[in-house]
């Protein structure tokens, strides 16, 4: 086993940095440097030991000397020579104090070069000597005979990594055992930074750093690295991403392999189910730095974690209490997607880093919906939702989990069909951007698929039923999905049926049938609290003295503050995610809960004032009970404007099932109002926030996530209804043995001819009745009424067929057995409400 060893452990690395630094140390340090080759690249070696040298092996066959130079600590006192012997005379070997230093600090540390020209014994025999350090003084400052050994450390494929993804991301290296394996190896067109750091142990304890001299961000390949066709670990998977103003939820799955949240960003562990929820925010900490490396190369940019940080990391700096706090909140975007409504509206919007605020970087017009390498050029705009997404990317496809191309994006339900399609486009380019060049060119896209799943209510919804454990066993079930979220609250209504046969053929043993969405696109949490905080702002005098910016929700009056105040700024968008953070503990809570005492904002020059704020609770939940009201009059008007085509006669509302998701639509006033306006026989399914305990269990938030992989893999399929006339209302046959045998009710489809049976005469007579009872009517029953139609000599013989076209409305016709009727066939309407019959062709 060898006296010394490697490591490039993250742990050990800082302690050896640390300790190469000098930092605190005293006598009897010595420190040795010397330069030397690894992996065919130049490092340089650091060794700090205590009245110990240790001294590399010669290089068999390539030289006869190793030069080393050596720091001594003298605390500043002079020193004249190191030499070889047992006491200083004028005849023992010797070695000059260099004139300056290049290892350690001067005056503290005094310093040696051992060479071929200037040390007296050979490289070899230095082994064998024991040097000491002769001082101005009576005594010498290291008269102890210093020990020489021998420095061994072997380097290994273990010292070899791939440290692209962590110092993009934060990730994981990817292992030398990895990629010095056949059958694993490294992804062609990946991008490469290898290790350029080395902790040196001795005998366990880091006494010393190996360190790569020269560039480091554009390192080739090792030799010893294995490359792999990355199209041999592209995965069968979905990986969905639920885009939210607040947090975006990435889920990926198999058909075969359990599903996985994916954090982005993450520092410190999971502790409670929302921690699966990643914040929406993007922070500048370098934003020159950023924006050149982005440019500067299509596929996986080198935009470094120290200079920019997303998701968790990205609250975490804006939130850490710190004299910095203020320049990182400035720094700092949050609610990423609804950058697209400030691009419509043609807001001024500045982004801004923290250690360069004078970086100009105006938000822009996105670029076009082109994809390819080629497409993606320096001169288009910076999108940070397109950074936000290459971060996902880069975290889906590490090299330790393999490579996605399939992608399920699902918005707010209320975006405009431009706007969804601005943003998916923007996440196409950024998974594209983090995948290896190579693997999805220009012909191959139709490999690489990001689609959008649809309304965020309808995932949600799909995996409500799996959750709540519903099926259509006795039929459709009708249901309307609410998911209150931070940007607004979507609204979705529709029946959860069995598949039909070709439906079932596809794979879809239930079918989604759901009405065109609705959503208010006011009625979000952070609107809400973004209304409450401009009051806040607008209410206290004080603000406009100090000078105190802010942004006025669209919603909100300007209230006679000045203009300049209410002018779009980083400062005053900072100034909203602390008076929205201040005021939060009362829309999450409470209006009871507890507040700071003070809070800090930003004036128009950028300076940092303590406020103390005169909060009026009453107002304030006055107004989010009044919105709260407003919000479910709309829901109210979009249920009853949908259930008249999803419903049951003669009471639609009864087996309604409503599911309430989205973090608003936990709101304890929420939920209450809520209860309180909808109808009696309606099921009500609400989410609850999963215990510390269970972490991995679904959030309100999480679902909409799950529920786009439910619509892939569980046999569970989704589809807009195409009719958008209301539920057929009636039972519609004719007599059969003195019964009603109806061959149309409030389940059949529009526009399907059912089979009636023989024509066995020219008048027939069609019964019917509204459909108020599903069990068996007698023929004369005095509920059921009767349509005769004539349809006289040349219909005997026939088949009869039954369809319905309208909630009140059949049509007869005759057809050859087997043989549904042609269009020119004869056909009779039958207007259900006035048993009227009129020949239509």
């Amino acid at each position: 086993m060898t006296l010394y060893e490697l490591s490039i452990d993250e742990a050990l690395v800082r302690e050896a940095e640390r300790i190469a630094s000098l930092e605190g140390r005293g006598y009897p340090t010595l420190v040795m440097r010397w330069e030397s080759r690894l992996f065919d690249q130049p490092w340089t070696t650091t060794l700090v030991l205590d009245y110990l040298i240790a001294l590399p092996p010669l290089i068999v066959g390539q030289a006869s000397f190793n030069e080393v130079r050596i720091a001594a600590f003298t605390g500043g006192a002079g020193t004249k020579f190191m030499y070889f012997g047992t006491e200083m005379s004028a005849s023992v070997p010797r070695v000059a104090p260099e004139m300056e230093n290049t290892v350690a600090p001067s005056g503290r540390y005094q310093e040696y070069r051992l060479d071929e020209q200037s040390c007296p014994v050979p490289y070899l025999k230095l082994i064998q000597v024991s040097p000491r350090i002769y001082g101005n003084g009576l005594q010498d400052y290291y008269s102890p005979p210093i020990k020489i050994e021998r420095y061994d450390a072997v380097p290994g494929p273990d010292l070899l990594a791939d440290f692209f993804p962590s110092l993009v991301a934060k990730l994981d290296p990817v292992k030398g055992s990895v990629l010095t394996d056949v059958a694993q190896g490294f992804w062609t067109g990946s991008r490469y930074v290898g290790t350029t750091a080395i902790a040196i142990l001795r005998q366990g304890k880091v006494v010393g750093l190996l360190k790569r001299a020269g560039k480091v961000d554009k390192d080739p390949v090792p030799p010893e690295v294995k490359r792999r066709d990355p199209r041999l670990d592209v995965l069968r998977e979905w990986v969905a991403i639920d885009i939210g103003a607040a947090s975006t939820v990435v889920a990926l799955r198999g058909e075969r392999s359990q599903t996985e949240l994916v954090r982005i960003g993450a520092v410190r562990p999971l502790e409670v189910a929302a921690d699966n929820e990643n914040p929406s925010e993007v922070s500048f900490e370098t934003l020159s730095r950023v924006t050149k490396a982005w440019r500067e190369r299509v596929i996986q940019p080198l935009t470094r974690w120290s200079d920019v940080v997303v998701g968790h990391a990205a609250k975490a700096a804006r939130s850490r209490k710190s004299p910095e706090q203020a320049s990182r909140a400035v720094s700092t975007i949050t609610a990423l997607p609804l950058l697209r409504e400030r691009v419509e509206r043609k807001e001024s919007f500045r982004l801004r880093g923290s250690s360069d605020p004078e970086t100009v970087e105006n938000l822009r017009k996105p670029a076009p919906p082109i994809i390819d390498e080629d497409g993606i050029g320096a001169h288009d705009p910076f999108d940070p939702l397109e950074l936000y997404a290459y971060y996902i990317g880069l975290n889906v496809n590490h090299r330790t989990r393999g490579l996605h191309t399939r992608y399920a994006i699902t918005m707010p339900t209320g975006w405009s069909a431009e706007r969804r399609t601005s943003v998916l486009v923007a996440f196409r380019r950024g998974l594209y951007r983090s995948l290896p060049a190579g693997l999805c060119e220009y012909h191959d896209l139709k490999d690489f698929l990001v689609a959008d799943a649809g309304p965020s209510a309808l995932a949600f919804a799909a995996h409500a039923f799996r959750v709540f454990g519903i099926q259509p066993k006795d039929g459709p079930v009708a249901f309307c999905a609410i998911d209150a979220g931070a940007s607004e609250t979507g609204v979705l209504l529709g029946n959860l049926r069995a598949g039909k046969v070709d439906e079932r053929a596809d794979g879809h043993d239930r079918v989604i049938e759901y009405l065109d969405p609705s959503a208010i696109s006011w009625l979000g949490g952070e609107r809400l609290l973004h209304r409450l905080a401009y009051r806040v702002y607008a209410a206290t005098p004080r603000m406009q003295e100090a000078r105190i910016v802010f942004e006025r929700p669209l919603d909100e009056p300007e209230n006679d503050i000045p203009e300049d105040l209410l002018a779009p700024s980083p400062e005053a968008r900072a100034n909203v995610v602390f008076l929205k953070d201040y005021l939060r503990p009362l829309l999450e809570q409470s209006m009871k809960a507890k507040l700071a005492e003070t809070v800090h904002l930003m004036s128009a020059s950028g300076e940092l004032v303590e406020m103390t704020l005169p909060v009026d609770r009453g107002s304030l939940g006055a107004a989010l009970e009044d919105w709260f009201l407003q919000g479910i009059q709309h829901i109210k008007e979009a249920l009853a404007a949908g259930i008249t085509k999803i419903g049951r006669e003669p009471e639609p509302y009864q087996g309604l099932r409503v599911f309430i998701g989205g973090r608003l639509g936990m709101h304890p006033l929420f939920l209450e109002l809520l209860e309180e306006t909808l109808p009696q026989g309606v099921h009500i399914h609400k989410f609850k926030e999963p215990d510390k305990v269970n972490v991995t269990a679904p959030t309100a938030k999480t679902s909409t996530a799950l529920g786009v992989l439910t619509l892939k893999f569980d046999r569970l399929g989704a589809m807009l209804r195409a009719e958008k006339r209301e539920n057929f209302r009636y039972r519609v046959g004719r007599a059969r043995h003195g019964q009603l045998y109806d061959v149309l009710d409030p389940q059949s489809d529009y526009d399907e001819w059912r089979d009636l049976g023989n024509c066995t005469k020219p008048d027939v007579d069609i019964l019917f009745l509204a459909a108020e009872d599903d069990g068996e009517v007698a023929a004369d029953d005095p509920r059921v009424s009767r349509a005769a139609c004539s349809l006289g000599p040349s219909a005997i013989g026939q088949r009869l067929y039954l369809r319905a076209v309208g909630p009140t409305r059949v049509e007869l016709s005759v057809s050859a057995p087997g043989d549904e009727p042609q269009k020119g066939a004869p056909c009779w309407a039958i207007e259900l409400k006035t048993s009227v019959v009129d020949r239509i062709s």
